[in-house]
Order: structure tokens, then sequence, then C-alpha cells
């Protein structure tokens, strides 16, 4: 049922899109979508993969040469510190994810509240590009952070740019990272559909206002359950096919894409058993005047759950049956938002992430089936690169075995952007 209100959501959303793009006394007169170019603190990732035109028409602030070269470079990234204060004992003391959230029944139910402070989101990259006339342009990008055990380096993006073409690892394809308002929670987009991973990209932007990119990309998470622990494991065999769509206007943003890929569970002598991921997303951001905005991000998909980020990780995509197929997991998610702009330095931004998933009753009884987060803030930015803010978070899961569980979380932060 909530995948047909997915095709439904398109066929009326679409028409309200182009209403929008006609009403000329909401245009933001210097906003330029097509060329990506965003007000900082706008989205949470400022640097964008960019190719052939964007990279030309693109400015390099912050950058200086490379003597004796063509090549010009830049260092960037942001120091940022976090203070949580976790109300209902969360098993994740660094961002908030649906999963994470202690349900009725586990011992984790019972445990109360903490405080904890962490940096673990600093980030550092290296940017460098070769921008000239008759020239092929190029780039290559490297960015880490210390998101893991230990607060180790972590790397989030290398990639190269040559022309049209982007290669290496870096967000998917159908990860539409301008369809999030700006929050402190590093899961903030809990049911936003992407990730990073290691691709093959064309990406080309045509005159005006549409860009086309076409993609194979490594499927690093086959996601399948296997309660019944039959011998065998899950094992790629072809990459996952990513097809994209952008229609930009003055003061707007609609994204189109699907992807297709293989499920493959390999049963050794037993042979090979396969099923068919397939996925839809629609995103997008429609600005309001000079002083609001409205993003939108809805996913559906059949065996395509692990590419959710509110389920990655919980083998989503599909359950290996008693007689060893494959069955795939219907999943949709949405996430909606909202900024306000107070004054010229005090906003506050909305959002609210839903993510379900079909489950199967052979799926493991404590395996995440639905939950929502919302998020609300207020973000103080008295210089262009410096800024602090307050959030609240509030989330609920239920679990196959229809366990619930719900939690509150404050957070608290400082970032400096360079």
């Amino acid at each position: 049922m909530k995948i047909k209100l997915f095709w439904i959501f398109i066929v009326y959303f679409f028409p309200m899109i182009v209403f929008a793009q006609q009403a000329d006394s909401l245009v933001v007169d210097s906003l330029n979508i097509s060329q990506k170019i965003f007000p900082m603190g706008d989205v949470k990732e400022t640097s964008q993969v960019l190719s052939a035109n964007d990279l030309v028409e693109s400015d390099f602030p912050g950058s200086w040469p490379m003597f004796g070269s063509d090549i010009r470079m830049k260092i960037g990234g942001y120091v940022k510190v976090d203070a949580i204060y976790d109300v209902d004992g969360t098993n994740d003391r660094t961002q908030f994810l649906m999963s994470t959230i202690p349900v009725e029944g586990q011992p984790e139910h019972d445990y109360h509240g903490y405080f904890s402070f962490l940096s673990k989101e600093t980030r550092f990259n290296i940017d460098i590009r070769r921008i000239g006339e008759g020239k092929v342009p190029l780039k290559l990008f490297i960015e880490g952070d210390f998101w893991s055990e230990g607060s180790r380096f972590r790397l989030r993006h290398a990639y190269i740019t040559a022309g049209d073409f982007i290669i290496g690892q870096t967000w998917t394809t159908l990860s539409i990272l301008e369809s999030l308002p700006f929050m402190i929670d590093f899961a903030a987009g809990d049911a936003l559909f992407g990730g990073r991973t290691t691709q093959i990209r064309f990406q080309k932007q045509f005159e005006g206002k549409l860009k086309l990119a076409m993609a194979v990309e490594s499927l690093d998470l086959m996601g399948i359950e296997n309660p019944g622990d039959l011998p065998g494991k899950p094992s790629a065999q072809l990459p996952l096919f990513a097809a994209r769509l952008d229609y930009n206007w003055k003061s707007g943003l609609l994204v189109l894409g699907s992807s297709a890929g293989q499920l493959r569970w390999d049963k050794g002598a037993d042979g090979t058993t396969q099923a068919l991921q397939i996925a839809g997303v629609i995103a997008g951001r429609q600005y309001i005047g000079k002083k609001n905005y409205l993003t939108w991000n809805v996913s559906a998909g059949y065996g395509s759950g692990e590419n959710i980020m509110a389920f990655a990780g919980s083998n989503a995509n599909a359950v290996i049956t008693p007689e060893g197929k494959l069955e795939t997991i219907p999943s949709f998610a949405m996430v909606l938002g909202f900024m306000h702009k107070w004054t010229e330095t005090l906003s506050s931004n909305f959002s609210y992430a839903y993510g379900w998933l079909d489950t199967p009753e052979s799926r493991a009884d404590y395996a995440i089936k639905r939950g929502g987060i919302g998020h609300v803030n207020v973000i103080f930015r008295p210089y262009k690169r410096f800024s602090t803010g307050m959030e609240y978070i509030w989330g609920a899961q239920r679990t196959t075995n229809d366990a619930l569980g719900s939690a509150n979380r404050i957070q608290a932060m400082a970032k400096f952007e360079f």
C-alpha cells in the first residue's frame, strides 16, 4: 500500500512544483540552483560532487596555484564540537538512529540518560583542480573524518573527476543531500536513501535546466538475513546500476532517480539463488522567498532497504527462506524538512524522517520494522564560517515482534568551517 502511495505522491506533487516555479513572488533572485550554489549553512555537505560544466562555472575560493603547473589546490573541512544529553539512554552516544532506540523487552530499555562530549565529526579534505580553456576539467578530491571507534581517521571520499566522468568513492548517485535541511545530529538523514560507495558515474549538465547522471556502483551491502543459519554466504556478482535526472529552476530543484541490482546468495555446492533489487527516489528543495525553504526525499523499493540509512547494516534487503530462496523486503522512507530564517544570523530547521519495512515473520524478533525521528533546532551564525546552536531530537521504533521504544535527546554544537 505504501509503495503505491509513493507513486501517487509523484503524480500529485510534481504539478505543485511546476506551480511553485511559476510563482514569481516567491523567487529568490540571488539563487542559482543549477550551479549548486547554496548559501553557507543551507546544506550540511558543503563539498559538492561536480563535473565538467559545473567545475568550469563554479568558483574555487580559498584555492592557491601549484606553481609551475596549471593546477590549483584547496584545503578545507571543519572542526565541530558536540555536547549531548541523552534522556533515555539510547545505544549510540554519538548519533541518534532509529535502530539504536531501546524497545520493550530489551535490557537497555530500562537504562537511564547520560551526557557526553565529542569532536568525531571533525573532517578535512584536499581539493585539487585543473580548469583551463580548451582542456578537460580535472578534479581530485579526498576527505576523511574521525567517525570511527577510537576516533581513528576514516576515509569518506576519494574520487577523480575527468570531464563528465566521476571515478572513485563518493556519495551514491541517488544520495540527494540537497533534499535535507541543516541538522546538528550526525544522523540527521536517518531515512535518506543513499550512502557512499565506489563507482563510475557519467554526469552531464545540459543547456537549460536538466542534468543527467548514470552510474555503475559497488553493491557493498547485500543485506540478507539468514534466520535458519543455512549454509552459504551473500556474494555480489554484478554492480548496482543507477540513474538520476535533475530538473532545476531559479528557486528550486526536483530530482527523480532509480536503481537496480542483483541480490545473490552463494550456497556452495548447491549453487546460487538470486533476487532483483529495485528502488525509486523523488527529492528536492523549494525556496520560498528569501527566508524559507522546503525539502523532501521519498523513496520506495524492493530488496533495497539497506540503502536507507536508518536500516543500513540490519539485513534489511532480503531473507533466505528454509527452502533456500531469497525473499525480498519491500521498503519505504521519507524525510520532510523546513527552514526559516528569523534574522540574518539566526535560523531554525525542522525535519521529520520515517522509515518502514514490510518484514517477513521469519526475521529476527528485535529487527527494526519501522520508526520515525523528528528534529528541531536553532542555529546562530554570527560569522560566515562560525556557527553554534542547539537541537531537540525525538524518535521511536517498532521491531518485528511489535515491541515499541521511544527516546529523546538534546544536542548543542560549535562549528568552524574553513
